[in-house]
């Protein structure tokens, strides 16, 4: 490619990879991913960092994972030390803006570096944002245009794309596939009894992960169907901002990404939402890449990747490997081939706000999910270490649905991947804080007097 392309990187929250259809749903949720995906790069087996929406991103902007940048359920912040893939593309000449409705990605946070840009639609200060966030649903209702801003986002994006010198760096995030579920505009595949049983939930998903509700048969079909009627709606929004790229004759020069921060469940162990847990239907996300000329078209790759991949993966395209050194991540492919991955995936879970949990369901027993849980996946297995050391091991082959904890049967596997979790983050400390090396060192030669006490790394 002659000229720099542009990049379009879009994420949607909650988007597990078997309901999308080139991911081999049933139903055609997504037609337009389905064409990015077959005129591109399909990631088959892709895991997110993290189950929740600000370390995801803060994992996909950075090529680093919650031990790293900082900014997760115990600490809601991105770590000023954590460089962005933004502020790296700015720096090369890139024109950047994020669109994102989500409270928890916005400048406050830290999301904001690198971007000359940031659209949230909110209003700063909590009772100026509740009174203009009220009156905009209500207009919305008046016309019967309800969703989760990803119309206003689409014409904020066109509007800046419209007004934007090339290279840009777009970053998009929409919400509508996110639990609570809303009724949206166009539901593709729910009916007015669906959405019936959806207006009878409970809007917290933890009062399902916590026994404070109970989700019917009936209810996890609902669900279901509004879920991926959401989908097909994103669908249709990603496609509008296709179709108008294509008009300016921008398609073919943009590089376009599209992922999910994470899954969630859809009715599985009676749970709904991304609440708790570290399991497969969180952790899988889909992950396509289009752009000819740069990217191979209607090409796969089979080898397990992580969200922490795309930074280095775009970066390394656009800018070259040198641009995505430091970050844990690697790039996915390279000179047209994919690369060799370390033949595991690894996600972490922090602490929820069971505080928050404690108040809204003061009978219910917290505990339980008062943890913090670190995960090391292979494509056959997985082994799951908690703080209680409640500990966990599956075979995804012949249990893919989790339901049988193999850690009493298998005690020499499920320990050997253990060490192998607990060594790979050790060697992440270790990159991370490179001191840590210098100490262990010098104390090899006998005691020293200006030695720290070196944490241990989980």
């Amino acid at each position: 490619m002659s000229v720099r392309p542009n990049v379009l990187l879009i994420t949607i929250s909650g988007a597990r990879a078997d309901r999308l259809s080139c991911y081999g749903h049933s139903r055609k949720t997504t037609p337009g991913l389905d064409q990015i995906a077959g005129e591109g790069v399909r990631v088959a087996h892709t895991i997110t960092s993290s189950p929740t929406t600000m370390a995801a991103h803060a994992g996909l902007f950075t090529g680093r994972f919650s031990a790293e940048h900082g900014a997760h359920e115990e600490s809601r912040q991105l770590a000023k030390a954590s460089w962005s893939m933004a502020e790296t593309l700015r720096a090369a000449g890139y024109r950047t803006g994020a669109f994102c409705t989500h409270p928890a990605l916005c400048p406050e946070t830290g999301f904001g570096r690198g971007f000359d840009d940031f659209v949230t639609q909110r209003r700063q200060g909590r009772l100026a944002n509740r009174a203009w966030s009220y009156g905009r649903r209500a207009g919305d209702r008046l016309l019967g245009r309800r969703d989760a801003g990803g119309r206003r986002t689409n014409e904020s994006l066109r509007e800046w794309l419209g007004a934007a010198s090339e290279p840009f760096f777009a970053f998009v995030h929409y919400d509508e596939a996110r639990f609570p579920l809303v009724t949206l505009p166009e539901m593709a595949f729910a009916g007015a009894a669906d959405l019936a049983r959806l207006r009878g939930l409970h809007a917290n998903s933890e009062a399902y992960v916590l026994g404070a509700a109970t989700l019917e048969p009936e209810d996890a079909d609902a669900i279901g169907r509004a879920f991926d009627s959401a989908l097909h709606y994103v669908d249709a929004r990603i496609g509008e901002i296709v179709e108008w790229l294509a008009s300016r004759k921008q398609l073919e020069q943009t590089l376009i990404v599209v992922t999910g921060d994470h899954g969630q469940h859809l009715g599985e162990n009676g749970w709904v939402g991304n609440a708790a847990g570290l399991d497969e239907c969180l952790l899988a996300v889909p992950l396509m890449l289009r752009c000819p000329g740069l990217v191979p078209q209607g090409f796969v790759v089979e080898d397990l990747s992580q969200t922490t991949d795309i930074a280095p993966t775009i970066l390394g395209l656009l800018l070259g490997p040198e641009a995505c050194e430091g970050m844990s991540g690697r790039m996915l492919l390279r000179e047209g081939r994919s690369t060799t991955g370390p033949g595991f995936a690894i996600a972490e879970r922090y602490r929820s706000e069971t505080k928050r949990w404690r108040r809204s369901f003061p009978k219910a027993d917290v505990r339980p999910f008062d943890v913090r849980m670190k995960a090391i996946r292979t494509r056959t297995e997985k082994f799951v270490w908690r703080s209680d050391e409640q500990n966990q091991l599956f075979d995804l082959r012949s249990d893919p649905g989790e339901q049988h904890n193999r850690l009493a049967a298998d005690v020499a596997r499920a320990d050997a991947l253990r060490r192998q979790l607990f060594d790979w983050f050790a060697e992440v400390e270790r990159k991370h804080h490179p001191r840590v090396t210098e100490l262990r060192v010098a104390d090899t030669t006998g005691p020293s007097e200006t030695a720290e006490p070196v944490a241990g790394a989980i």
